[in-house]
């Protein structure tokens, strides 16, 4: 992991958007649960980003057989891991820090996306706080919005957390 919007600004490609390459040094996701292909936009409060969706994955598979969608949770999944990478631009000692799902404040899913669309997400952060960031987000395969949401990520000390959850249970 790297520690500063400063490091993330070194990982950008000469156009200025990050890679998958990029985004594993940044998101703490294995490949498998990584739902967010390339950004190729990053600002404090705006961030534009891609995912291809894969003709072939065990969740499309498993999802509607015979009748293969991307599922919906894991489009507003997508949303929230590039709304994560804005965040953790926002912060200092981002590598010390978990962001974790709080609060889906409304979700919508407008129309179904498949495999081999390209969705295309738009999320802006439109509070930052210390233990939170709230943000909205859309996205798109083309000009068709299929998902908009608004989300709030806690934002947690990784060392702290990883004590509170190693911790022995009170029973």
């Amino acid at each position: 992991m790297i520690d500063s919007s400063v490091a993330i600004d070194r990982l950008r490609n000469p156009e200025g958007g990050l890679d998958r390459q990029a985004l594993r040094q940044i998101l703490p996701y294995g490949e498998a649960f990584l739902f967010v292909d390339e950004v190729t936009r990053l600002e404090p409060a705006k961030i534009e980003a891609i995912y291809r969706i894969p003709e072939a994955a065990p969740f499309i598979e498993a999802h509607f057989v015979g009748l293969p969608l991307m599922p919906g949770v894991l489009i507003g999944e997508g949303l929230a891991q590039a709304g994560t990478v804005m965040v953790r631009y926002n912060l200092e000692q981002h590598a010390d820090k978990d962001l974790l799902a709080f609060q889906i404040e409304s979700a919508r899913f407008l129309s179904p996306a498949v495999p081999g669309d390209t969705l295309e997400y738009f999320v802006k952060l439109t509070k930052l706080r210390q233990r939170a960031a709230r943000m909205e987000g859309e996205a798109f395969v083309g000009d068709r919005r299929v998902c908009k949401a608004e989300l709030v990520l806690a934002i947690v000390d990784r060392q702290l957390l990883k004590a509170e959850l190693t911790k022995p249970s009170e029973e």
